[in-house]
């Protein structure tokens, strides 16, 4: 596994209990956390100090360092699903050293427009037979819309990839429209950005969706495709 690097950003993403975020950072920088790795059940055990004597997590992490996958707490037990809380988060600070920055953050923005010509039509790109804007061409609006809020973020050598979409098209625009794409970033999950997308034109919102893309290193993800 690469080094660790969670973000606040991606603990936020998880589902936590309201203010734990907060805590568990001023948890962790008051010190006392204690960890150690056990080998034989492959995941970080860490004792975060509370009140009353600690609490023990156990923690593990994705194969790239960069989000949490498992973890656990006895103040989450009772939770089917639990969330991420403050002793997590403490834990997951002092396993890796410190605070995280990431530039990615929730409710950043981005937007792509262009304008319906007949070229970006369904009946020129084969998804219908009128001539109104395309929805496999809004879904590349929305790709374009993600790819823009995400260039100021990504480190030299680095690119993002799409990997899901799902959108709905609800209105029809007809060639001359101008059509926008506006993204606004919902969950960061270690490299992978998840964006919920609206389409609008003149009249309104025309369509909606929501986009996955995922942080690559160019090079690597370049000659992974060349040798296999």
């Amino acid at each position: 596994m690469s080094s660790i690097a969670v973000s606040l950003v991606t603990l936020e993403s998880r589902d936590h209990l309201v203010g734990n975020i907060e805590r568990g950072v001023k948890g962790f920088q008051r010190g006392g956390v204690t960890w150690r790795y056990d080998d034989e059940l492959g995941r970080y055990i860490a004792e975060v100090p509370r009140k009353s004597g600690v609490a023990v997590v156990m923690v593990d992490f994705q194969p790239d360092g960069q989000d949490v996958d498992q973890y656990s707490c006895h103040c989450t037990l009772r939770y089917k699903s639990p969330p991420v809380c403050r002793h997590v988060v403490a834990a997951v600070l002092a396993i890796q050293g410190g605070i995280v920055e990431s530039a990615v953050v929730l409710g950043r923005t981005g937007t792509a427009t262009t304008t319906v010509t007949t070229e970006n039509t369904a009946r020129t790109v084969g998804s219908g037979d009128l001539d109104v804007y395309a929805t496999p061409m809004m879904v590349a609006l929305i790709e374009q819309a993600a790819c823009q809020c995400l260039e100021d973020c990504l480190e030299d050598g680095q690119t993002s990839v799409g990997v899901a979409i799902g959108v709905e098209h609800t209105a029809a625009s007809p060639v001359g429209t101008t059509v926008a794409a506006t993204v606004v970033v919902s969950a960061v999950h270690g490299r992978r950005v998840v964006f919920e997308a609206t389409v609008t034109d003149s009249t309104g919102k025309v369509g909606s969706g929501r986009h996955t893309r995922v942080i690559v290193d160019r090079e690597r993800f370049l000659n992974r495709i060349a040798n296999s």
